[in-house]
């Protein structure tokens, strides 16, 4: 056969500590600035889901025809107790209801789905609400032009509904190999 050999596949492609993936000092560094990156999108993103929450509310006074209106809070102690709802969204947004061990997908019950689904929309929809509420004269141009738009909000809302969590889980997988040495 003119000197041709097969390719020997029983072996992995990718050696263990690839150039890529960042070990020791600055795969802790990396995981770490990673992290508050996240935890600071998570936090803008937050703050939005509570102005969208506030919108829904007025949304639901407004057809029950009661007179009140919420307003935008300017207090931070506001947005401190109002928290543990973008936190509750987050955790299940968190965890997946797939998941892959050993090359085998597992799926979860139809029930985890849907909790999954519509805490995911659920947290989108008040993020493009919130987005949606007019940040005033004093506030940036970008701000306001984002405020005013559609498809732009639309893309800013998905990329500070899931950009956190995505962010977050990769960089706990580079924190764990650094301080495991494994997956």
């Amino acid at each position: 056969m003119s000197g041709v050999t097969s390719k020997d596949t029983s072996t992995p492609t990718t050696r263990k500590n690839a150039p890529l993936e960042p070990g020791g000092f600055s795969g802790f560094s990396v995981g770490t600035f990673g992290l508050v990156v996240s935890l600071i999108f998570w936090i803008i993103g937050a703050r939005w889901t509570i102005d969208g929450l506030i919108v829904i509310f007025n949304t639901i006074l407004n057809f029950l025809t009661i007179p009140y209106q919420a307003h935008v809070p300017t207090n931070y102690i506001i947005y401190g107790l109002l928290c543990p709802v973008p936190i509750i969204l987050s955790a299940v947004e968190w965890r997946f209801p797939f998941e892959r061990v050993g090359g085998e997908w597992y799926f979860a019950k139809l029930g985890a789905w849907v909790v999954w689904a519509i805490a995911g929309g659920f947290d989108l929809y008040t993020t493009y609400l919130g987005l949606g509420v007019d940040p005033g004269p004093e506030s940036v141009t970008f701000m306001r032009e984002l405020s005013a738009s559609g498809f732009p909000r639309i893309i800013a809302a998905s990329a500070l509904t899931v950009g956190p969590e995505w962010l977050g889980r990769g960089m706990l997988t580079i924190l764990r190999k650094v301080f495991s040495g494994r997956k």
